[in-house]
């Protein structure tokens, strides 16, 4: 024994469970490191043998149908992931604005909801029930702002507090410069000086009220709807509620 060198550290023996330890630390093989069971915890007495036998093992796991089969598994689970996730950013969120049902257009997770593109009440009607006007209110205008709305309590409240007390997560939709509105009205005003023809033919006794300004500012004579239009609309409603509505050519 030479007492002049300091003593060696005994190498600790090698086992399967630090060979385990090892491919899970280093190789990053999870596959491999599965079929190693959590209770082969002994050690290797002759490591030529054990890499000999572990080298045939994992050929004739290589050659098997069970390493196919489970990247398949993987793959279509990672697939059938990632198509849910695609959807969800398609589909977006669900919720509406409680004036005028246009879809939140935010994505990913959020408390606080979004319109940027709030519907016209063209969509709904445009006649005032009470005068015969054309109604131009919107979600953003001044008369949707004073006007009052039923809440699920059954009690009437302004739509600041009508948000907050049954649509809190919708309060901001309606949070927009006022520049927003007014740009609103002025598509809305467009969108009757040239439709409102055959409008008040349909929903006759409809007051007709076009400011001279609005007609000098908006008015398209190409595009105009004319009362001829109406019938040809009818009739497209009518094959389109029948099933039996073919697109034109053109």
């Amino acid at each position: 024994v030479d007492v002049t060198k300091a003593p060696t550290q005994a190498q600790a023996p090698l086992s399967v469970k630090a060979f385990k330890d090892f491919i899970i630390g280093h190789a990053q093989q999870g596959q491999l490191a599965e079929r190693v069971p959590a209770t082969a915890d002994f050690p290797i007495a002759d490591p030529k043998l054990f890499a000999g036998t572990l080298q045939a093992r994992i050929s004739d796991i290589v050659a098997g149908p069970d390493i196919p089969k489970r990247l398949a598994e993987q793959l279509e689970k990672a697939l059938r992931e990632q198509s849910i996730q695609a959807w969800s950013l398609i589909r977006g969120c669900s919720e509406r604005c409680p004036l005028c049902g246009s879809k939140c257009d935010l994505v990913g997770e959020h408390t606080r909801h979004r319109c940027s593109h709030h519907l016209f009440p063209a969509f709904h009607g445009w006649m005032d029930r009470t005068t015969g006007l054309p109604s131009f209110n919107h979600c953003l205008s001044a008369a949707t702002r004073e006007g009052s709305y039923e809440c699920k309590d059954g009690i009437w409240r302004k739509l600041e507090e009508y948000l907050r007390e049954d649509h809190a997560a919708c309060l901001a939709a309606f949070v927009t410069a006022p520049a927003a509105g007014d740009k609103d009205v002025q598509h809305l005003r467009a969108a009757w000086v040239n439709c409102r023809v055959p409008l008040l033919e349909y929903f006759s006794p409809m007051t007709d009220h076009v400011p001279k300004e609005w007609h000098e500012t908006h008015y398209e004579e190409g595009r105009a709807l004319k009362k001829a239009d109406l019938e040809k609309a009818k009739a497209t409603i009518r094959s389109l509620r029948s099933r039996t509505w073919v697109p034109p050519d053109d």
